[in-house]
């Protein structure tokens, strides 16, 4: 199991920002992670949860989400809006690790794939 100590992800400069452990939520699961801000509102914010197999689902689920905010450009205080991205992985527990990782493997690459990188930053669909 991971240990709950702050999390590191790089920013579009390949720059590291530190999300600060918040808290677990011990009734949903959920693990949270704040990074800094110049308000309470402005902060990013990482979660992530982990469902394993029980009786009634054979399936484990790993959810994670990052959420960065959109403040007021006169009233820098101001939340307006936010970015969000949720990820979640449905994994039968009869998998194979080998899968699994081919899973994480695909995705972490379809992230930086021209198709995603220019439908997020560009608002750029498949043609």
């Amino acid at each position: 199991m991971s240990q709950f100590t702050t999390l590191s992800l790089k920013n579009q400069a390949a720059t590291e920002v530190d999300f600060a452990n918040s808290r677990i939520d011990y009734t949903s699961g959920v693990a949270t992670w704040i990074a800094a801000g110049t308000s309470f509102d402005s902060r990013k914010k990482a979660t992530f949860s982990l469902t394993i197999p029980t009786a009634r689902s054979n399936r484990a689920r790993v959810k994670a989400k990052v959420s960065i905010p959109i403040m007021d450009t006169v009233d820098t205080l101001r939340k307006v809006d936010e970015l969000i991205c949720n990820v979640e992985f449905v994994l039968p527990a009869r998998s194979l690790k080998a899968d699994r990782q081919d899973l994480r493997a695909h995705i972490a690459d379809f992230l930086v794939d021209t198709v995603i990188v220019k439908a997020i930053e560009d608002f750029e669909g498949v043609y």
